[in-house]
């Protein structure tokens, strides 16, 4: 009888550490952030952000082009046109990030580009 308590304390105890993890890693895997949050870009589709930074070319994964904002943001654009790939080229841009979507590459944010400008 003793040994039955003991497993069913030691089943509860299990369920119960269990149910914590599964509810702390949901809670991670939001992919709502504010936008107060610290190296998040704050551009929405209702919303886009202004950003200026520089374009710089990463030699992972094949290699792409990826912007460093002056502030230090690391910003992934699925959409950076041609004419800006050009590693070290100083840019101000609109964008909105894409919140819930990933990249193979794991290097900063998603962002598309709404329209974009060479900076002086």
């Amino acid at each position: 009888m003793y040994l039955m308590k003991k497993k069913a304390q030691i089943v509860g105890m299990a369920v119960a550490m269990l149910g914590t993890t599964l509810l702390m890693v949901a809670g991670g895997c939001s992919s709502r952030q504010r936008d107060d949050q610290a190296g998040t870009p704050a551009g929405t589709e209702e919303q886009p952000a202004a950003i200026s930074g520089t374009v710089k070319y990463m030699d992972l994964e094949g290699g792409f082009y990826g912007i460093v904002t002056d502030d230090g943001q690391k910003l992934d654009p699925v959409n950076l046109p041609n004419a800006f790939k050009q590693d070290g080229l100083r840019v101000k841009a609109r964008i909105e990030t894409l919140e819930g979507q990933v990249s193979v590459r794991m290097w900063g944010t998603l962002v598309r580009i709404i329209d974009i400008q060479r900076a002086q």
